[in-house]
Protein backbone atom coordinates (compact mmCIF):
# COMPACT_ATOMS: atom_id res chain seq x y z
CA UNK A 1 0.00 0.00 0.00
CA UNK A 2 1.05 3.37 -0.57
CA UNK A 3 0.77 4.38 3.13
CA UNK A 4 2.85 1.59 4.23
CA UNK A 5 5.76 2.76 1.88
CA UNK A 6 5.04 6.38 3.02
CA UNK A 7 5.35 5.05 6.51
CA UNK A 8 8.82 3.78 5.88
CA UNK A 9 10.24 7.34 4.45
CA UNK A 10 7.64 9.59 6.79
CA UNK A 11 11.03 11.10 8.76
CA UNK A 12 13.30 12.08 5.80
CA UNK A 13 10.21 13.18 4.46
CA UNK A 14 9.04 15.25 7.14
CA UNK A 15 12.27 17.04 6.89
CA UNK A 16 12.47 17.70 3.17
CA UNK A 17 9.59 18.86 4.03
CA UNK A 18 10.02 21.39 6.45
CA UNK A 19 13.17 22.66 4.62
CA UNK A 20 11.47 22.90 1.75
CA UNK A 21 8.45 25.02 2.63
CA UNK A 22 10.74 26.77 4.91
CA UNK A 23 13.36 27.79 3.09
CA UNK A 24 11.21 28.76 -0.39
CA UNK A 25 9.70 31.62 1.19
CA UNK A 26 12.34 32.58 3.66
CA UNK A 27 15.09 32.68 0.21
CA UNK A 28 12.77 34.48 -1.54
CA UNK A 29 12.12 37.37 1.12
CA UNK A 30 15.46 37.65 2.23
CA UNK A 31 16.51 38.67 -1.19
CA UNK A 32 13.36 41.08 -2.22
CA UNK A 33 14.54 42.64 1.32
CA UNK A 34 18.05 42.73 0.76
CA UNK A 35 17.46 44.18 -2.56
CA UNK A 36 15.21 46.59 -1.26
CA UNK A 37 17.15 47.70 1.85
CA UNK A 38 14.57 46.20 4.58
CA UNK A 39 15.84 44.26 7.60
CA UNK A 40 14.28 40.80 8.57
CA UNK A 41 14.49 39.57 12.22
CA UNK A 42 12.01 39.12 14.89
CA UNK A 43 12.11 42.50 16.24
CA UNK A 44 11.91 44.25 12.81
CA UNK A 45 9.28 41.84 11.82
CA UNK A 46 7.07 42.98 14.51
CA UNK A 47 7.30 46.55 12.90
CA UNK A 48 7.06 45.50 9.95
CA UNK A 49 3.39 43.71 11.44
CA UNK A 50 2.77 47.36 12.95
CA UNK A 51 3.03 48.89 9.61
CA UNK A 52 0.57 46.88 7.41
CA UNK A 53 -2.04 46.93 10.49
CA UNK A 54 -1.32 50.89 9.82
CA UNK A 55 -1.42 50.45 6.13
CA UNK A 56 1.84 52.14 6.14
CA UNK A 57 3.49 49.01 4.32
CA UNK A 58 5.09 49.05 1.40
CA UNK A 59 2.30 47.34 -1.06
CA UNK A 60 5.50 45.57 -2.91
CA UNK A 61 7.01 43.43 0.47
CA UNK A 62 3.46 43.20 1.74
CA UNK A 63 3.32 39.70 0.10
CA UNK A 64 6.50 38.70 1.16
CA UNK A 65 5.86 39.65 4.61
CA UNK A 66 3.17 37.14 4.25
CA UNK A 67 4.93 34.79 2.51
CA UNK A 68 7.82 34.60 5.30
CA UNK A 69 6.18 33.88 8.13
CA UNK A 70 2.64 32.17 6.92
CA UNK A 71 4.62 28.93 5.42
CA UNK A 72 4.95 27.16 9.28
CA UNK A 73 7.20 24.63 7.56
CA UNK A 74 8.05 22.35 10.20
CA UNK A 75 4.27 22.34 11.43
CA UNK A 76 2.84 22.22 8.29
CA UNK A 77 5.14 19.26 7.18
CA UNK A 78 4.56 17.48 10.18
CA UNK A 79 0.86 17.46 10.06
CA UNK A 80 1.35 16.39 6.17
CA UNK A 81 3.53 13.41 7.18
CA UNK A 82 0.83 12.45 9.98
CA UNK A 83 -2.29 13.18 7.35
CA UNK A 84 -0.39 10.71 5.10
CA UNK A 85 0.99 8.01 7.26
CA UNK A 86 -1.22 7.68 10.02
CA UNK A 87 -4.72 9.50 8.89
CA UNK A 88 -7.58 10.89 10.39
CA UNK A 89 -6.52 8.88 14.09
CA UNK A 90 -3.11 10.72 13.57
CA UNK A 91 -4.24 13.66 13.06
CA UNK A 92 -6.54 13.54 16.40
CA UNK A 93 -3.49 11.91 18.80
CA UNK A 94 -1.33 14.90 17.17
CA UNK A 95 -3.97 18.06 17.94
CA UNK A 96 -4.63 16.18 21.32
CA UNK A 97 -0.86 16.97 22.50
CA UNK A 98 -1.52 20.55 20.56
CA UNK A 99 -4.26 21.73 22.72
CA UNK A 100 -3.39 19.99 25.92
CA UNK A 101 -2.79 22.46 28.48
CA UNK A 102 -3.40 20.81 31.56
CA UNK A 103 0.14 19.42 33.17
CA UNK A 104 1.13 19.52 36.51
CA UNK A 105 2.09 22.91 37.95
CA UNK A 106 5.69 22.23 38.55
CA UNK A 107 6.14 21.97 34.39
CA UNK A 108 4.09 25.18 34.27
CA UNK A 109 6.81 26.42 36.47
CA UNK A 110 10.15 24.87 35.04
CA UNK A 111 8.58 25.94 31.77
CA UNK A 112 8.84 29.69 32.93
CA UNK A 113 11.50 29.56 34.99
CA UNK A 114 14.10 28.12 32.41
CA UNK A 115 14.25 31.21 30.03
CA UNK A 116 14.47 33.66 33.10
CA UNK A 117 17.40 31.20 34.84
CA UNK A 118 18.92 30.89 31.56
CA UNK A 119 18.77 34.95 30.55
CA UNK A 120 20.09 35.33 34.35
CA UNK A 121 22.79 33.26 34.65
CA UNK A 122 24.24 34.66 30.86
CA UNK A 123 24.18 38.30 31.70
CA UNK A 124 25.93 37.37 34.71
CA UNK A 125 28.83 35.29 33.51
CA UNK A 126 28.80 38.44 30.66
CA UNK A 127 29.35 41.21 33.47
CA UNK A 128 32.18 39.19 34.89
CA UNK A 129 33.98 38.81 31.97
CA UNK A 130 32.94 42.09 30.69
CA UNK A 131 35.41 43.08 33.89
CA UNK A 132 32.44 44.21 35.66
CA UNK A 133 31.32 46.72 33.10
CA UNK A 134 27.67 48.40 33.60
CA UNK A 135 25.34 46.48 31.63
CA UNK A 136 22.80 48.90 29.47
CA UNK A 137 20.04 47.66 27.99
CA UNK A 138 18.72 49.19 24.88
CA UNK A 139 15.53 47.42 24.00
CA UNK A 140 14.70 46.44 20.87
CA UNK A 141 11.46 46.37 21.09
CA UNK A 142 10.09 48.92 23.42
CA UNK A 143 8.80 47.34 27.18
CA UNK A 144 5.40 48.81 26.45
CA UNK A 145 5.19 46.23 23.20
CA UNK A 146 6.18 43.07 25.40
CA UNK A 147 2.63 41.24 25.13
CA UNK A 148 2.28 41.64 21.29
CA UNK A 149 5.41 40.54 21.26
CA UNK A 150 5.49 37.49 23.16
CA UNK A 151 1.64 36.89 21.32
CA UNK A 152 4.15 37.01 17.84
CA UNK A 153 7.33 34.65 19.18
CA UNK A 154 4.37 32.03 20.17
CA UNK A 155 2.60 32.23 17.30
CA UNK A 156 5.13 32.63 14.78
CA UNK A 157 8.36 31.02 16.10
CA UNK A 158 6.80 28.51 18.38
CA UNK A 159 3.11 27.27 16.60
CA UNK A 160 5.00 27.74 13.28
CA UNK A 161 7.78 25.01 14.48
CA UNK A 162 6.34 22.61 17.50
CA UNK A 163 3.66 20.83 15.68
CA UNK A 164 6.82 19.36 13.85
CA UNK A 165 9.66 18.95 15.78
CA UNK A 166 8.29 18.08 18.95
CA UNK A 167 4.48 16.88 17.46
CA UNK A 168 5.77 14.51 15.12
CA UNK A 169 9.29 14.35 14.87
CA UNK A 170 10.66 13.97 18.41
CA UNK A 171 7.91 11.09 19.22
CA UNK A 172 8.65 9.51 15.58
CA UNK A 173 12.68 9.52 16.29
CA UNK A 174 12.11 8.13 20.44
CA UNK A 175 9.77 5.19 18.61
CA UNK A 176 13.43 4.33 17.26
CA UNK A 177 16.20 5.53 19.18
CA UNK A 178 17.11 6.95 22.80
CA UNK A 179 15.89 10.49 24.19
CA UNK A 180 19.50 11.59 23.84
CA UNK A 181 19.97 10.01 20.38
CA UNK A 182 16.82 11.69 19.16
CA UNK A 183 17.83 14.50 21.01
CA UNK A 184 21.20 14.53 18.90
CA UNK A 185 19.41 13.83 15.13
CA UNK A 186 16.31 16.12 15.71
CA UNK A 187 18.69 19.09 17.44
CA UNK A 188 21.31 18.72 14.01
CA UNK A 189 18.58 19.24 11.39
CA UNK A 190 17.01 21.70 13.71
CA UNK A 191 19.89 23.47 13.66
CA UNK A 192 20.55 23.28 10.55
CA UNK A 193 17.14 24.20 9.30
CA UNK A 194 18.28 28.11 10.38
CA UNK A 195 20.62 28.14 7.85
CA UNK A 196 19.25 30.97 5.49
CA UNK A 197 19.01 33.82 8.30
CA UNK A 198 21.85 32.69 9.91
CA UNK A 199 23.93 32.70 6.92
CA UNK A 200 22.29 33.88 3.81
CA UNK A 201 21.44 37.52 5.42
CA UNK A 202 25.32 38.21 6.56
CA UNK A 203 26.48 37.21 2.93
CA UNK A 204 23.92 39.23 1.25
CA UNK A 205 25.13 42.12 3.12
CA UNK A 206 28.80 41.27 2.06
CA UNK A 207 29.83 40.33 6.05
CA UNK A 208 30.07 36.68 5.67
CA UNK A 209 33.39 35.38 6.38
CA UNK A 210 34.88 31.97 6.68
CA UNK A 211 35.13 32.26 10.34
CA UNK A 212 31.43 33.76 10.82
CA UNK A 213 30.12 30.43 8.58
CA UNK A 214 32.37 27.63 10.47
CA UNK A 215 31.21 29.12 14.06
CA UNK A 216 27.49 29.43 13.01
CA UNK A 217 27.62 26.25 11.75
CA UNK A 218 29.36 24.82 15.29
CA UNK A 219 26.44 27.05 16.60
CA UNK A 220 23.65 25.41 14.26
CA UNK A 221 24.67 21.48 14.78
CA UNK A 222 26.15 20.61 17.95
CA UNK A 223 25.23 24.16 19.95
CA UNK A 224 21.82 23.82 19.66
CA UNK A 225 21.46 20.10 20.33
CA UNK A 226 21.73 21.03 24.14
CA UNK A 227 18.85 23.25 24.24
CA UNK A 228 16.76 20.03 22.41
CA UNK A 229 18.01 17.98 25.04
CA UNK A 230 16.47 20.08 27.54
CA UNK A 231 13.24 20.65 25.68
CA UNK A 232 12.92 16.78 24.81
CA UNK A 233 13.15 16.57 29.15
CA UNK A 234 10.04 18.92 29.67
CA UNK A 235 8.42 17.14 26.56
CA UNK A 236 8.72 13.69 27.92
CA UNK A 237 7.32 14.47 31.23
CA UNK A 238 4.65 16.26 29.69
CA UNK A 239 3.48 15.10 26.66
CA UNK A 240 2.40 18.57 25.96
CA UNK A 241 3.12 20.10 22.43
CA UNK A 242 1.01 23.30 24.04
CA UNK A 243 3.53 23.96 26.56
CA UNK A 244 6.40 23.34 23.59
CA UNK A 245 5.16 26.20 21.61
CA UNK A 246 4.59 28.72 24.49
CA UNK A 247 8.22 27.59 25.82
CA UNK A 248 9.63 28.63 22.13
CA UNK A 249 7.92 32.03 22.32
CA UNK A 250 9.20 32.67 25.59
CA UNK A 251 12.39 31.54 25.30
CA UNK A 252 13.04 33.98 22.42
CA UNK A 253 10.87 37.00 24.12
CA UNK A 254 13.01 36.40 26.93
CA UNK A 255 16.37 36.44 25.11
CA UNK A 256 15.13 39.16 23.07
CA UNK A 257 14.74 41.39 25.99
CA UNK A 258 17.35 40.36 28.59
CA UNK A 259 20.39 39.32 26.24
CA UNK A 260 20.58 40.36 22.94
CA UNK A 261 19.29 44.08 23.90
CA UNK A 262 21.92 43.98 26.68
CA UNK A 263 24.81 45.35 24.27
CA UNK A 264 26.96 42.56 26.27
CA UNK A 265 29.09 40.34 23.72
CA UNK A 266 30.36 37.92 26.42
CA UNK A 267 26.63 37.22 27.42
CA UNK A 268 25.38 36.98 23.63
CA UNK A 269 27.80 34.05 23.66
CA UNK A 270 27.86 32.43 26.96
CA UNK A 271 23.97 32.08 26.45
CA UNK A 272 24.71 30.19 23.55
CA UNK A 273 26.64 27.44 25.51
CA UNK A 274 24.51 27.85 28.95
CA UNK A 275 21.63 24.66 27.59
CA UNK A 276 24.12 22.34 27.86
CA UNK A 277 25.23 22.64 31.54
CA UNK A 278 21.47 21.90 31.98
CA UNK A 279 21.35 19.27 29.90
CA UNK A 280 24.79 17.14 31.31
CA UNK A 281 23.17 17.23 34.86
CA UNK A 282 19.49 16.06 32.84
CA UNK A 283 21.33 13.52 31.92
CA UNK A 284 23.48 12.35 34.88
CA UNK A 285 19.91 12.63 36.75
CA UNK A 286 17.06 11.18 34.62
CA UNK A 287 19.46 8.92 32.23
CA UNK A 288 19.20 9.13 28.23
CA UNK A 289 17.12 6.63 27.48
CA UNK A 290 13.68 8.54 28.11
CA UNK A 291 14.54 11.69 30.39
CA UNK A 292 12.07 10.56 32.75
CA UNK A 293 14.09 8.71 34.84
CA UNK A 294 11.71 5.81 33.84
CA UNK A 295 12.34 2.84 31.21
CA UNK A 296 11.88 2.79 27.73
CA UNK A 297 8.26 1.30 27.14
CA UNK A 298 4.22 1.98 26.20
CA UNK A 299 3.70 3.33 29.90
CA UNK A 300 7.03 5.91 29.59
CA UNK A 301 5.02 8.80 29.36
CA UNK A 302 1.66 7.42 31.84
CA UNK A 303 2.50 10.63 34.13
CA UNK A 304 2.80 12.86 31.34
CA UNK A 305 -0.65 11.55 29.89
CA UNK A 306 -2.58 11.30 33.18
CA UNK A 307 -1.36 15.32 35.28
CA UNK A 308 -1.28 15.60 38.68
Amino acid sequence: MVRDRLARIQLPLFFVLAYAITWSAQITTYLYADAHGIQISNEDNLAHFQALLAGRLDAGFTPYLLLFHLGFGPSVAGILVVALVRGRAGLGELFRRVIKVRVPLRWVLVIVAIPLVWSAVALGLGYLASGFAPIKFDFLVPLSMILPFFLYMVIFTGLSEEVGWRGYALPELQSKYSAEKSSWILGILWGLWHLPSVLLVPFLHGDLTLLLAGTSLLGLTLGIVGWTIVITWVYNNTGSVFWMIILHGFVNTVQSYLVLSSNNDPAMAIWAIIPWAFAIVLLKKYGGQTLTGQPKGPTTLTSADNPE
